[in-house]
């Protein structure tokens, strides 16, 4: 398991490493160019393609300090290239470890949906989708649907376009604007950026700090606490993350569902 610059999570565990491309969200992914760059390494002995790491599935039990774990950072628990009896095993580990919260992320909540209804998730594992854009805000309500015990949360990053949505059924959600050197082309920043570079200065767009206003404020009126992880640029929170001049950071409460 990694320690992770991921603002929101504590630690990175990846029992599965490479994907797929799904959506435009996917279009400069992170996860791809990092696992080519190192290609035939151990820890990515197949850059991208589909891989299975048992002998990293019992790390978790090691961890005696409640913390938040971020579930396949480098994949997608519910990929269909990822065998449902390999997916049991993750499960398997994360049930045994309820002091742990697991966090799953994916742009396949159909699959998602279907493996709740056979096993639903226990109070420790909160449900997560990508929304980047309106496009595909239909995964919020698979999501809604999910079987589950924990919490439900919504990445919107890369936040690619405004979302007009309720977020009612959603307890966290967490915004933010992508990063990567593909941002030093100005018809690229332009196209998907949320900030703009004025001389060596990455600043928030000013006609795109509307998009994270709205989901602030429909997350306030839909009880969903909200997290704008950052505004992005060339590297990770070279912008930083104020908005309105305030930090805005909140968690969901661990509260057991029904």
């Amino acid at each position: 398991m990694n320690k992770t610059g991921i603002k929101w999570t504590n630690k990175t565990w990846n029992p599965v490493t490479g994907c797929q491309k799904v959506s435009d969200g996917c279009r400069f992914c992170y996860a791809n160019d990092l696992a080519e760059r190192f290609s035939g390494s151990q820890a990515y002995p197949n850059g991208f393609k589909m891989t299975l790491h048992p002998e990293r599935l019992k790390q978790p039990l090691n961890l005696k300090v409640p913390q938040r774990i971020f579930v396949n950072s480098m994949s997608d628990v519910f990929w269909a290239s990822v065998p449902e009896d390999f997916v049991d095993k993750i499960f398997d580990v994360m049930e045994r470890t309820p002091h742990l919260t697991y966090q799953i992320l994916t742009k396949r909540p159909e699959r998602m949906l279907a493996y709740s209804r056979k096993r639903p998730f226990a109070h420790n594992i909160w449900a997560g989708v990508t929304v980047e854009c309106q496009d595909v805000a239909g995964r919020l309500d698979i999501l809604r649907e999910v079987k589950t015990h924990g919490n439900r949360f919504v990445s919107a990053e890369p936040l690619l376009s405004p979302l007009a949505v309720d977020w009612t059924g959603i307890d966290w959600v967490i915004s933010g604007g992508e990063s990567g050197d593909h941002l030093l082309d100005p018809a690229i920043r332009a196209a998907r950026g949320l900030v703009e570079l004025n001389g060596n200065r990455w600043t928030p767009r000013a006609d795109r700090i509307d998009w994270v206003r709205q989901i602030r404020n429909d997350c306030k009126a839909a009880g969903a606490a909200f997290f704008h992880k950052q505004w992005g640029g060339i590297t990770n929170n070279i912008a930083g993350n104020l908005l309105d001049a305030g930090i805005w950071e909140k968690y969901p409460s661990d509260k057991i569902k029904p």
